[in-house]
Parts: structure tokens; C-alpha cells; sequence
């Protein structure tokens, strides 16, 4: 029996393969957009730009690696028996996620790029957000089981609705949050960055002055107008 399919290995191949999945999506979605980024609004010799791509690049592959290690380790320490037990794997992933968070995001070691861990964590914070969002509504429709008027004026609690009537009244419930949550999100970051700019992150900011801050620029052909 070789060693990747021995059991005994098993748990650490799968720390292996998570660390390089994550070095491979980590490089794949920095160097795009760190080369966009640089393309767009710095100037300069092309040589110390690739390298800050490449720098960029490589911190962000780090980031989600060492994440997936530290995650992957902390859950099969806590799946152990002498811990949690492989019983309470949810809380394992729970407690593996904090671990992982407080070595690589949380910004208590300097060791990680602040910018990027700062940028991964307010990116899944968003996604979490609307997910608990839902997550609450499924609680709420199961347990209280209000009443709805189907199209033929039938009055039923949630249950009694087919699985396409509740579909489409959770998707209908998923969409008005969204847009209340796209307003007010919109609604207070442009405020903000009249307000008191400092505050949001570089990189949010960069890219709001360049696109919103026009009464600045002046050109005196069409050229200089669209920038070519």
C-alpha cells in the first residue's frame, strides 16, 4: 500500500493537498487583480511593478495556506478522542476556523500582510452576513409557520405550501433583503467617503476617487477626455 492511499496518512495528505490548494487560488486571484491594480493606477518603471505583483501574489497565496494548514491541523487535533471526539465535528470546524483566524487574520502576529487579511476577512464577513440573514429566516418560517395566501386564495402555514411555493417565497424574502442591504451599504460608504475617508480602506478609496472624484481632472481635448 502506497502512501497516499494509507489511511494513516490520510489526515496529513489532506492538510498537504488543502495548503496547496490554497497557494493555487490564492495566486490565481491576487496576480489578476494585484496586475490590474498596477496597470490602472500606478506608473512608473514596468520591472518594480511586477514585482509588487509577484509580492502581492505570494502574500495572499501564504495567507490562504497557512490558514488551511493551521485549520485542517486544528480540526484533527479536536476530532481526537482525547478532545471534542469525531462526534462534534461541527464544533471542531468551529473552534479550527477561530485558531486559524487568530494566527493568520487576526492581525496579532505581524508576520502576515495586513492589507490582504484585512481585505479576505471584510470579504467573508459580507458573505456571512447574508448568510446568517438566511439562515435566520429558514429558523423563523419553520419554527413560528405563518400564514401565506397562495394565488388561489387558499390561507396556509408554511408547511402546507408545496416545495416550489416555498422556494419561491424564500427567494422573494432573499431578494428584498438583499436590496435593502445593497442600499443601505451603498447609501453609507459614499457618505463615508465624504465624510470622514480615512476610515475605509486604501484600496476602497483609491478606486472611489478615481472613478467618482472627477471635478478634479481637467482636459482640454477629447482625447485627454477619454484617456487615450
Amino acid at each position: 500500500m502506497s502512501v497516499l492511499n494509507n489511511p494513516l496518512y490520510r489526515p496529513l495528505l489532506e492538510v498537504l493537498r488543502s495548503a496547496r490548494n490554497g497557494v493555487v487560488y490564492g495566486g490565481k486571484i491576487r496576480f489578476s487583480h494585484a496586475l490590474v491594480i498596477n496597470l490602472l493606477y500606478k506608473s512608473g518603471p514596468i520591472l518594480p511593478r511586477l514585482k509588487q505583483v509577484l509580492s502581492a501574489t505570494k502574500n495572499h497565496a501564504e495567507v490562504l495556506a497557512s490558514f488551511a494548514i493551521i485549520y485542517k491541523l486544528a480540526i484533527v487535533i479536536l476530532s481526537h478522542e482525547l478532545f471534542l471526539g469525531s462526534s462534534k465535528l461541527k464544533l471542531a470546524k468551529f473552534f479550527g476556523g477561530a485558531i486559524g483566524a487568530w494566527v493568520v487574520y487576526s492581525q496579532h502576529f505581524s508576520y502576515f500582510n495586513s492589507g490582504i487579511t484585512h481585505q479576505i476577512t471584510l470579504y467573508c464577513f459580507s458573505r456571512v452576513l447574508i448568510a446568517v440573514g438566511k439562515i435566520l429566516v429558514d429558523q423563523y418560517l419553520q419554527s413560528a409557520q405563518p400564514k401565506f395566501r397562495t394565488v388561489g386564495g387558499n390561507i396556509l402555514v408554511f408547511d402546507e405550501l408545496t416545495n416550489k411555493q416555498q422556494h419561491k417565497l424564500k427567494t422573494s424574502i432573499y431578494n428584498k433583503s438583499w436590496k435593502y442591504f445593497a442600499v443601505l451599504t451603498w447609501a453609507l460608504v459614499m457618505f463615508i467617503y465624504d465624510y470622514q475617508p480615512q476610515y475605509l480602506q486604501s484600496s476602497l478609496r483609491h478606486s472611489m476617487a478615481y472613478i467618482y472624484d472627477v471635478e478634479y481632472d481637467s482636459w482640454s481635448t477629447w482625447r485627454e477626455f477619454l484617456g487615450v
